[in-house]
């Protein structure tokens, strides 16, 4: 096995639910119950948080690992750290190995910063000299000099994570596991993570990271799996793993009630569609883009005004494109009908973002639909970090002999003083 190779081959971990006994006296109490027939067995409810897992991460290379709340990821570093044993299959780490599961694990809440960087960094691996020849640069990367000698149980959740991945950082791991952590720490810290991260992965480490930042993984990794219910659905280039994430998020919403009732005014769908006519989770910041709003009237509506809202993962409005405010209003029969937004492009920089639609009588002003935040898009901008917007523009290079002759001509050209031109 080559330096550096996590494997996993038909990774499979089962848990109970509702398992009742966190402590020794509690089971002993529970079995003496059950034995004299004062309690009654409950039948085992047990679960797949992780199934049939398998794929390989090689020396040099970053993995993104990607799902929906409860896809099993947590569970699939435990199993990678020895945290937790597979109930099947095979995991196989060659080379040092350093877990950011937790961001406290490790950590002793009596002892001071600079004591628990020597307890932490002993059970990463490290021997004493080479932490002491370490030391200085643990603590400068983690920020919290002035606090060091102060018990680590009076620092923030902030503060804990710096010191944690300093010290992780620092163990010059081949196998770096990182779940979430950078999304605790100010956002110069996360820089200096991902700068570190990058010197690893350049190095020659494996590096699997946990994240809900589709952006942050994107540009980081260059390959991404997506799990869902335990399983890897998907495990290929990030840009294509971001469709598939989607799905598995739009799986887990609950059902849309007003959507089935035929009495009921509802927004039945929101369907993008990329510049082939085809509906598309992924679109490219620089191509033209259709958005069909497909509805359901309970009745006619002479005058109906459909509003849709983009917004970045839950926060502020990004762009409200309103019909009626573009003095267009669609003469609605009852049943089935769509409504058609057409965009030349949309300059939004790359990300995950949010979109809904809403339905108005525009005779009355009542909103008689709303759909809700229930659409996912992905914009695609070629990996370019252009902040919210990915506005079109051009760029022009001017020699400086060049300018100082058009600055020559240009004061030629002007009046001389006192004269007059008539």
């Amino acid at each position: 096995m080559p330096r550096g190779l996590l494997q996993l081959t038909g990774v499979s971990k089962r848990f109970r639910r509702g398992a009742a006994h966190d402590r020794l006296g509690e089971l002993i109490l529970s079995g003496c119950r059950r034995i004299l027939g004062r309690q009654r067995r409950r039948p085992v409810d047990s679960f797949w948080a992780v199934d049939d897992l398998s794929f390989e991460a090689r020396p040099g290379e970053a993995v993104g690992l990607i799902g929906p709340n409860g896809a099993g990821k947590s569970t699939a570093l435990k199993l990678i750290a020895r945290i937790l044993r597979p109930d099947r299959g095979r995991v196989d780490v060659r080379g040092r190995l350093t877990a950011l599961i937790e961001i406290s694990a490790g950590f002793h809440g009596d002892l001071t910063g600079r004591e628990n960087i020597y307890m932490n960094a002993s059970i990463l691996g490290m021997r004493k000299a080479e932490i002491e020849r370490k030391l200085d640069a643990i603590i400068d990367f983690s920020g919290v000099e002035p606090f060091i000698d102060t018990p680590v149980k009076r620092y923030s959740a902030g503060m804990q994570a710096r010191l944690g991945f300093s010290v992780a950082a620092h163990v010059d791991p081949d196998v770096l596991l990182v779940d979430e952590v950078l999304a605790v720490g100010d956002v110069l810290f996360r820089q200096r993570c991902i700068g570190r991260m990058r010197e690893l992965v350049a190095g020659g480490a494996v590096l699997l990271f946990v994240t809900h930042n589709l952006e942050q993984m994107q540009s980081f990794c260059s390959r991404a799996v997506v799990l869902d219910r335990g399983r890897a659905v998907f495990d290929g280039l990030p840009n294509s793993a971001v469709a598939h994430y989607f799905d598995a998020l739009r799986a887990q919403l609950p059902a849309d009630t007003s959507s089935n009732d035929p009495s009921a005014d509802a927004v039945v769908a929101l369907v993008v569609k990329s510049v082939e006519g085809c509906a598309a989770s992924v679109v490219s910041s620089e191509d033209p883009i259709e958005i069909d709003v497909v509805l359901r009237a309970a009745r006619v509506y002479r005058r109906l005004a459909i509003e849709i809202d983009i917004r970045r993962e839950l926060g502020s409005c990004l762009a409200n494109f309103s019909s009626i405010r573009d003095d267009q209003t669609f003469a609605v029969p009852s049943g089935r009908s769509c409504v058609t937004l057409s965009l030349p492009s949309l300059p939004l920089g790359g990300g995950a973002y949010v979109l809904s639609a809403l339905l108005r009588d525009a005779e009355s002003g009542r909103v008689i639909a709303d759909s809700g935040f229930r659409y996912q898009l992905f914009v695609e901008d070629g990996g370019r970090p252009t902040g919210i917007l990915c506005l079109p523009h051009e760029w022009c290079y001017t020699d400086a002999n060049a300018l100082r002759e058009s600055q020559r001509d240009d004061r030629a050209s002007r009046p001389s003083p006192g004269v007059l031109i008539g």
